[in-house]
């Protein structure tokens, strides 16, 4: 189905529209990945706008549909796709703006107008546009999925991406770049070794985005091919160095700090806490490479200083300052993906009681109503109801103290925790 680097100036379309399609609709086409290579994907929209009429129209929405996906560069607010122009490489990084003070501008691209085309390649009844038509679909509806306008966006957009990839998966029709969404699918869905051809394969047409090797490192790791994991490990690690991707860094020094502990050896455990320590440098807040040094420190019976260690973290994970609305949002959701990351009971029982060390000392109250409230969802998981009663109850006093409203339903809690 061509090589990523040829999809990105239209070339596997071109090669399959120069004998369907009608030889204006080629001509403009063939300008438009003239000016993609230059970088003009703004230009190249309008140079395929122009000849959206006639018979040749379910192409130009093909095409128009590929180039978007390709070279958007900010989602606004679910709802139109800002086109890079000038910018030689294709984005790296796709910015989502919500904010209703953006305004759109001459030459955003309508995201719902870009999928409401689409529909009649995919009745035209001619294989090889209904092919090209479920292709350009897949990559346009799985950034609507990323940036949904609302709710129901997100749930359609989801659907018709996975309905997609599965009939191009069954068709051997998979491109580079949706062989490596199908494999996301399957590794969400399956597992890592269901996924792992459809990774080698975005691999194989050049798909060399750094996830595509984190993604092998793991599914390697997951079957305890150590040698190959390490290998992928590290091809991922150069590739986000060269993005200068903390987040990403921090998440294969993590993972390389699973594959030192498979490993075993004398010096494993040194090794492995040393990867986990950087990935925390690189990302402070990086939860899962916090929960392993907490959990190594357990496999070596120190579980006071397992619980030391998560407490002081609680500063890097909630920040320092008191809370005003925005940051109360956010430390609501970093501490519920600490406590939905856990889930051994002797570290779901630890989280519960780093929560709760020296809680006193807490001088805001919106914080002490975060962590007493995290701490009974907790004693909740660990069947301990009259404990997640009373913490709910004191989650909810802190909160009356404070000027902010909590972020999540107290009150329904209670209810569902009566001792």
């Amino acid at each position: 189905m061509g090589s990523w680097q040829a999809w990105r100036d239209l070339g596997p379309l071109i090669e399959v529209a120069s004998s369907h399609a009608p030889e204006a609709t080629v001509v403009a086409l063939r300008d438009a990945a003239a000016l993609l290579r230059d970088g003009r994907a703004r230009s190249a929209d309008r140079r395929l706008a122009e000849a959206s009429t006639g018979p040749g129209r379910p192409w130009i929405a093909v095409a128009r549909a590929d180039a978007a996906a390709f070279y958007f560069t900010t989602c606004i607010r679910g709802m139109a796709l800002r086109l890079a122009e000038g910018e030689p490489p294709p984005p790296t990084e796709r910015a989502v703006d919500f904010s209703e003070e953006t305004r759109v501008e001459p030459g955003d691209v309508s995201l719902e107008a870009l999928l409401t085309n689409l529909d009649e390649g995919l009745s035209s009844g001619i294989p090889a546009l209904v092919t090209q038509t479920r292709i350009a679909r897949a990559r346009i509806a799985s950034f609507a999925q990323r940036c949904p306008a609302n709710p129901d966006v997100e749930t359609m957009a989801r659907q018709t991406t996975e309905t997609d990839l599965a009939v191009l998966a069954a068709e051997g029709h998979l491109t580079p770049d949706l062989a490596y969404l199908w494999a996301g699918v399957q590794m969400t869905r399956f597992s890592g070794a269901a996924a792992r051809p459809f990774l080698l394969q975005a691999l194989e047409g050049g798909f060399e985005h750094p996830a595509v090797f984190h993604m092998l490192a793991a599914t390697s790791l997951e079957q305890r091919e150590l040698e190959p994991a390490e290998e992928f490990a590290g091809k991922a690690l150069q590739a986000y160095e060269q993005q200068k991707d903390h987040s990403g860094m921090a998440q294969v020094w993590h993972l390389r700090s699973e594959i030192a502990r498979a490993r075993g050896g004398k010096d494993a455990a040194a090794r492995a806490r040393a990867h986990a320590k950087r990935a925390l440098e690189l990302d402070p807040r990086y939860v899962p490479a916090l929960l392993t040094l907490a959990d190594m420190e357990l496999e070596a019976g120190r579980e006071s200083d397992a619980m030391d260690l998560v407490h002081r973290r609680l500063g890097a994970l909630l920040g320092e300052k008191p809370f005003d609305a925005a940051s109360l949002e956010e430390g609501a959701a970093t501490l519920e993906g600490l406590v939905i990351a856990v889930e051994e009971p002797a570290m779901v029982q630890l989280v519960r009681d780093a929560l709760l060390l020296r809680i006193d000392g807490e001088s805001d109250p919106a914080r002490r109503g975060l962590r007493y409230f995290f701490a009974a969802t907790l004693d909740a998981r660990l069947q301990e109801f009259q404990l997640a009663h009373g913490h709910g109850v004191l989650a909810r006093e802190e909160f009356a103290e404070s000027e902010l409203d909590p972020p999540m339903d107290i009150e329904a809690f209670l209810e569902r925790v009566q001792p």
